[in-house]
C-alpha cells in the first residue's frame, strides 16, 4: 500500500513539473567596444517580467561579425535544446543587431531562434557614413581593430549577410540625440536613422537617446519589452 502511494506521488510530481510553462529567453547582445554590463538595466527588467535572461558577452574586436555570430550559434544551440520549441528573443545594441543577423542566417541557427522577436537598438544596418568618413584615421582603425571594426568602417550595407526571416518580428529602435555634420540626417552621434532601417519589413521607432546610452534608456527598454511581451 505504502509502495503504491509513494509512486502515485513521484508520478503526481513528475507530470507537475512537465506541465510547467518554460521560461521565454531573451538574449542581450551588446555593441562593439561594450561588455554585456552595459545591457544589465535591460536583462534585469525583463527578468523582472519573468524572462530567463542571458547576457551574452563576446570579444569585439577580436573576431569578424561572421564568427562571432557562428559563436552565438553554438550558445543558442544549447538553450533550444534545453527548452525545444519555446521561442528565443534578443535585444540588441549596434553591432550586435549585425551579430545577431548573421547568427539567425547560419545553417545551424536553431529554428526556436528563428520564431522569436527581436529589439535592435541603433543597429548600423547600412553601415555609418561617419565610419567610412574617418575609416582612413589609422588611431582609428587601432582602437577599432581590424576585424569587425573593420567591417563597420568600410561597408555601406550588410545586406550580404542575409536578411531576417519572416518569422520573426523585429523592431529597430533609433536613438535621435546627436548632433554631427557628417549625417546629413537626425542621428545618434554616430548611426542615422536611415542607416539604422533595415531593407525588409519591420517595426520602426526613435527615441531621444544618443549611440551609446540609448541601452540605458527607459523609453528604449519600455517599448523593448512591450514588443517581445506582445503576442
Amino acid at each position: 500500500m505504502k509502495k503504491n502511494i509513494y509512486t502515485l506521488l513521484l508520478l503526481a510530481a513528475f507530470f507537475s513539473f512537465a506541465t510547467i510553462e518554460a521560461k521565454e529567453v531573451v538574449y542581450f547582445l551588446h555593441g562593439i567596444m561594450m561588455s554585456s554590463s552595459s545591457m544589465s538595466k535591460a536583462s534585469r527588467t525583463f527578468a523582472e517580467k519573468g524572462y530567463e535572461t542571458h547576457l551574452w558577452a563576446y570579444p569585439s574586436r577580436s573576431k569578424t561579425i561572421q564568427k562571432h555570430a557562428n559563436d552565438l550559434v553554438v550558445d543558442l544551440q544549447i538553450t533550444a535544446k534545453k527548452n525545444p520549441g519555446v521561442p528565443i528573443h534578443f535585444m540588441t545594441h549596434s553591432m550586435g543587431g549585425i551579430v545577431l543577423r548573421a547568427a539567425i542566417n547560419h545553417p545551424d541557427c536553431p529554428l526556436e531562434a528563428k520564431i522569436g522577436k527581436a529589439a535592435l537598438l541603433s543597429p548600423p544596418n547600412k553601415g555609418s557614413r561617419l565610419g567610412r568618413f574617418f575609416k582612413s584615421l589609422k588611431p582609428l582603425q587601432t582602437i577599432i581593430g581590424e576585424k569587425a571594426g573593420k567591417e563597420l568602417l568600410i561597408n555601406t550595407d550588410f545586406d550580404h549577410i542575409g536578411s531576417f526571416p519572416s518569422s520573426m518580428k523585429i523592431l529597430v529602435i533609433s536613438g535621435t540625440f546627436g548632433w554631427n555634420p557628417i549625417i546629413p540626417e537626425k542621428n545618434d552621434g554616430i548611426v542615422g536613422i536611415s542607416e539604422s532601417c533595415l531593407p525588409t519589413p519591420h517595426d520602426h521607432i526613435t527615441v531621444f537617446s544618443s549611440h551609446t546610452w540609448i541601452t540605458l534608456s527607459k523609453e528604449a527598454i519600455f517599448h523593448s519589452v512591450a514588443f517581445i511581451e506582445d503576442k
